[in-house]
């Protein structure tokens, strides 16, 4: 059996392996045949007979078909978990490997990765105990290194790369030992130990101002609507960092030291079987010869998971609320790896969101769409037929689009006001950006109003 689509006992006989673990329990054993390219993924035994125990992707069934996985399956879900632009550069250089070479970037970040999920060299088992303390970073430390980021990446920490989970911004991942507001400390992880909190500071390019509060204006505004989102606070250095809490890792109680439990998550593109150079439904960029070629991860690639999840019903729901709420800020690049779902055995479940951005305050960035409305890639473009377009494509009955649309509409023109009004924003150039985003977000809320409206009125016929 050929190992590039893999298959039994693949794994095992690869010239390198790895093997995933999660909570302390072997789950599978990842072989790598350089010259060829070839992924292999054989489950452990103990593992598939477990109770509650789920597979990596959709595409990675406990149990393949008799052909195996799909070509490139298993690349695919691992580079999905690895970080990109800058960061993926700072990996690659300071790892001493080509940024090209995913099983080697894997091999040095995959201790802590997004989902449950440890990557670890498969003539050993992760750690029971930790071999040191922690590492505390304070508050005057985390200031330094931020001034420092130009010299010293902020991804690099002792001369280890701390940078594991996919995006382009800076990130810190760390462990919070109780709420900030209460005292609480940051903490640097290592194995047994998992990461709780991910920390985002102010980017150090101009492009973007003011971005740690366009973040938490907009995730504090979606909570505030009752819509399921990550929890976010600014912690000040005193520069403002966004600390965003992870959803994928839950802190349990009851023993000598408390232990962080691994919740599975995958985001739409690993969700999806697709490369991360598919994120953005324009897979190949929006040139004048291959803007009409849309095979990344689009609304309607977006909703067909839908049938991937446990509850048909509430996955719909939640997707169109994601999509709408996504018009109403005006974040253009919310694109495949915004959206994540909990793995269980039985299916997929909607995550709660996070990397909400309202992206059309900065004229200095591309406002194309990540996915169209319709064919419209620009929100000024997006008109009650795109709409009509987007709930036909999408299997969503166009009256309850106008429901949800007046619903979500109204919600955020009551609490936009006062989220600018929070004592979260200290300074009146951080206030001024906030009441910007107010002003935006009433104007976005009454225009889909409008145009919801309008959109149930379009015959199918006419779309």
């Amino acid at each position: 059996m050929n190992s590039a689509i893999g298959s039994a006992n693949d794994a095992s006989n690869a010239p390198h392996a790895l093997n995933l673990w999660a909570d302390g329990q072997k789950v599978a054993t990842l072989g790598y045949e350089a010259m060829n390219d070839r992924w292999s993924l054989d489950y452990d035994a103990g593992w598939v007979g477990t109770p509650g125990a789920f597979p990596l992707s959709p595409a990675l069934p406990l149990q393949p078909s008799a052909d195996g996985y799909a070509a490139g399956a298993v690349k695919r879900f691992v580079e999905n978990l690895l970080p990109e632009g800058r960061a993926l550069d700072i990996t690659a250089t300071t790892c001493r490997v080509s940024k090209a070479n995913i099983y080697a970037l894997i091999s040095a970040l995959g201790t802590e990765t997004t989902g449950a999920f440890r990557f670890w060299r498969s003539d050993e088992a992760p750690p029971t105990f930790a071999a040191a303390p922690p590492r505390e970073v304070t508050r005057e430390e985390l200031d330094r290194r931020l001034a420092e980021r130009d010299e010293i990446p902020l991804a690099v920490w002792d001369g280890k790369v701390r940078m594991s989970i996919a995006g382009v911004q800076d990130k810190l991942m760390v462990y919070l030992d109780r709420p900030l507001d209460d005292g609480g400390r940051l903490f640097l992880v290592e194995p047994p130990l998992a990461s709780t909190h991910i920390l985002k500071p102010e980017p150090a390019r101009q492009v973007t101002p003011q971005l740690v509060v366009n973040e938490h204006y907009c995730m504090s505004l979606a909570r505030r609507m009752k819509l399921a989102v990550a929890e976010v606070s600014i912690y000040r250095t005193p520069r403002p960092v966004l600390v965003v809490g992870r959803f994928d890792r839950v802190v349990v109680h009851g023993g000598e030291e408390p232990k962080v439990q691994r919740l599975h998550i995958i985001d739409a593109c690993q969700a999806s079987d697709l490369p991360v150079i598919y994120k953005y439904e324009r897979n190949f960029g929006s040139g004048e010869h291959v803007r009409n070629i849309r095979e990344g991860v689009s609304f309607e690639v977006l909703f067909e998971r839908v049938e991937q999840t446990v509850n048909k019903a509430v996955a719909r729901m939640t997707l169109l609320r994601w999509a709408l709420f996504q018009f109403l800020i005006g974040n253009c690049d919310a694109h495949g790896k915004n959206f994540s779902f909990f793995v269980r055995r039985e299916g997929l479940d909607p995550a709660p969101w996070y990397d909400l951005v309202s992206v059309m305050q900065y004229p200095g960035i591309d406002h194309e769409l990540a996915m169209a409305w319709g064919d419209a890639f620009s929100l000024d473009e997006v008109g009650a037929f795109q709409l009509a377009d987007f709930a036909q494509r999408c299997g969503v009955d166009k009256n309850l689009l106008k429901r949800e649309a007046t619903r979500l509409a109204k919600l955020a023109m009551e609490h936009a006001p006062t989220q600018a009004l929070s004592d979260d924003y200290i300074d009146d150039g951080e206030r001024a950006f906030a009441a910007q985003l107010r002003d935006f977000v009433v104007g976005q809320a009454t225009r889909l109003t409008k145009l919801a409206g309008e959109a149930a009125k379009i015959k199918p016929g006419f779309l």
